[in-house]
Order: structure tokens, then sequence, then C-alpha cells
């Protein structure tokens, strides 16, 4: 049976339009004044990350907390469903893999998956979804972040990635060998690229 791997966020839904959209308003479950929680929602809206050796701190506390609202608002691209139920259709099995924390966000992105009528066969959580892909031998990826566009190929993964995702600028170091990833506008490109 034939594997392909499928991120979920800004691949299968629009989770940073979502972030940047959204009118969160401060209450009393933030625990933060409004001056911090304007300037906390402001980094996590630029995509601003800690730097440090603390697992959990307040600022993460609430950029998850932001996060999982935007997981469980972000709307379903319909030609990513309709390509996961060809996928299905097609006896591929499908591996969701994600940047989410899961250990928190497990329940709301099933539950996601599920009201959007999206099939999978494994959700997993992953920092590093070539290493991820090699791992596992799965020779495809639909993902948007510039490292796995970047180095999949290398790594013998074929990766997909939205057109709207400009292409990585190629490798400081020559020897790397430049991408061969495709960006695709819609989710029905990919079904051609897969059977090669």
């Amino acid at each position: 049976m034939k594997t392909i791997a499928v991120d979920l966020d800004d691949v299968l839904n629009n989770f940073t339009e979502t972030l940047q959209q959204t009118p969160f308003l401060r209450d009393e479950t933030y625990a933060l004044s409004e001056e911090v929680f304007q300037d906390y929602l402001a980094k996590v809206r630029g995509g601003w990350t800690e730097s440090g050796s603390l697992l959990s701190t307040e600022y993460s506390f609430f950029r998850y907390k932001i996060h999982r609202r935007c997981y469980e608002r972000a709307q379903a691209r319909p030609d990513g469903v309709s390509f996961m139920h060809w996928l299905r259709q097609n006896r591929w099995r499908i591996a969701i893999c994600t940047y989410r924390d899961l250990r928190r966000a497990q329940d709301c992105t099933r539950k996601w998956l599920a009201d959007n009528e999206i099939p999978f066969d494994y959700l997993f959580m992953t920092g590093h979804k070539i290493a991820f892909c090699k791992a596992w031998g799965i020779e495809h990826l639909i993902d948007d972040e510039a490292v796995n566009i970047t180095l999949g190929e290398r790594f013998g993964v074929r990766v997909y990635y939205p057109a709207e995702k400009r292409r990585p600028a190629p490798p400081a170091n020559p020897v790397e060998t430049l991408c061969a990833a495709r960006a695709f506008q819609t989710f029905d490109e990919i079904k051609a690229w897969i059977q090669e």
C-alpha cells in the first residue's frame, strides 16, 4: 500500500489567515493585563518564538491558547478535502503530520478532521517531517515548510507545496542539491505527480 504524509496548517486549512484575521478579545481566563495581552498577540501573529531552556512559559501557554482557537476555527480547503477522499478511494495510507503539540491539541485536531470529513490513518506530531518520512519509508509529503521543501528531494522524499508559498532560496552551500519540490495551485495537480 502506498503512503503519503500531509500537513494540516496552511496546507489543508487556512490557519495563518485565521490567526491574522480573528479578533481575539482578552478575558479573565488569560490572566494578563490588556497591554501584555496585546503585546503577546502581536508576537504570536508575527511568528515570534522564545529562546531559552524553559519548556513552558507564560508566553508559550498564551501562544498555545491562541493557536488552539485557530485550530478549531480554521476553514478546510475544499479541494484538499476532496483530494483526501480521492486518496482513500485509491487505497493510499494517509499520515497526517503536524508541528502542532498533540499532547495538548490532539482532541481538537481529531474533532476538526472529523467535522471536515477528512479521512486519515495516522496522526503524528513531528518537528522533522523529512526525517519522519525517511524513517517510515514515505516517499510523498505535502507540506509548506521551507526546510522540507528544500531538503525533501535530497533525502528521497518528494515534496509538494501550496504555490502561494514562495519557493525557498537556493541553499547557501553549493554542494547541496537544489530542491525539486513541486508547487501546486490545486490539490488535483498532485494526483498525477504521485502516480508517476
